[in-house]
Parts: C-alpha cells; sequence; structure tokens
C-alpha cells in the first residue's frame, strides 16, 4: 500500500516540481536590478540592441542594450560558431532575447553569448520569434499555428508549411 501511495505522489508532483525547475525567467532589460539579483543565475533577457562594438586585437563583439546598463559579450573564439556573421553586425538595432548566465563585470551585468542558438530576434510589434530560413535567407516569422508567413513579392503574405529542415547528425552520433 505504501509503495502504491509513493508511486502515485511521485507521478502527479514529480512532473510539476521538474516544471518548475526548467523553467527560466524572461526579465526585460529595463529590470536592470532584476537581473544583477541574477548573477550566476541563468535568465533570458529582452531588449533592444542599441550600440554594437567590435575588438580589434581579440575579435571580441559587444552588444549593449538600451540604457547602457547590460551587454552581451561574444569572445573572439565563438565567433567561428556564428556562421551568417559577427553578432554586432547581425544584431544592431534589433530586438533580441538571450539565454544565458548573468554575470557582472566592472559592476555591470553581462551574459557571454558563446552559441546563436542562445539568441532570438524578436519582431518589434508582437515580440515573437523571428526565424531565418537558411535556404533562401529569407526572414519569416512564425505564426501561433506553427505555420510560417513570408513575403510573396507582391507585399503581401503568403502561408508557408513548416520544412522539416536539415538535421546535423553529429547532434546524435559521436565523430569517429
Amino acid at each position: 500500500m505504501k509503495t502504491v501511495c509513493l508511486c502515485f505522489l511521485c507521478a502527479v508532483y514529480l512532473p510539476g516540481v521538474i516544471a518548475g525547475q526548467l523553467e527560466i525567467p524572461v526579465l526585460d532589460v529595463q529590470k536592470i536590478d532584476g537581473i544583477r539579483a541574477s548573477e550566476g543565475k541563468e535568465i533570458k533577457v529582452r531588449g533592444l540592441v542599441e550600440r554594437t562594438g567590435k575588438s580589434k586585437g581579440s575579435g571580441m563583439n559587444f552588444l549593449n542594450f538600451t540604457g547602457g546598463e547590460f551587454t552581451v559579450v561574444v569572445f573572439g573564439r565563438s565567433l567561428k560558431n556564428f556562421p551568417e556573421g559577427e553578432p554586432a553586425d547581425i544584431f544592431k538595432g534589433k530586438l533580441v532575447e538571450v539565454t544565458g548566465k548573468v554575470e557582472i563585470y566592472k559592476e555591470k551585468p553581462q551574459i557571454i553569448l558563446e552559441e546563436p542558438s542562445r539568441i532570438v530576434v524578436l519582431n518589434h510589434e508582437t515580440g515573437k520569434p523571428i526565424v531565418v530560413v537558411d535556404e533562401s535567407k529569407k526572414v519569416v516569422q512564425k505564426d501561433s499555428k506553427e505555420r510560417s508567413r513570408e513575403p510573396d513579392g507582391n507585399g503581401a503574405e503568403r502561408t508557408v508549411s513548416p520544412s522539416k529542415g536539415k538535421v546535423d547528425p553529429r547532434i546524435y552520433f559521436d565523430e569517429p
């Protein structure tokens, strides 16, 4: 009987506990005190990349957000992970959501970005992610029905079925 009760409790409560632990908080870049308080924790920060910079010597890229209190840093060694170009060029003037561990450097919070999958460009009007389709290099915004809309060349939009895309087998298999 105790085993049955224990199994029932685990089945009911464990998914909620796990889900709560996996949820990453999203903070607006204007909530700088909340970002500072998250030092050492993984969070998502949303905001407008107002200014960018590059270090000529090390190749570091900097994404400076509205208000100037929060920065995303991409070290030169990580630039190879960004085949579309340097983050300072790609994200300038864009509304983005970046995920990472908050660090404090010279009294300012920052996130070190190493992979492009950790930063998403958002639509300025809706705040929803914009997806870039690799094959055509067109910007496509997903709607809530898991279809995509893209310009049709005549100023209108057309609905596009989601493509399965190519899968990188290195994700699933060890290289020889």
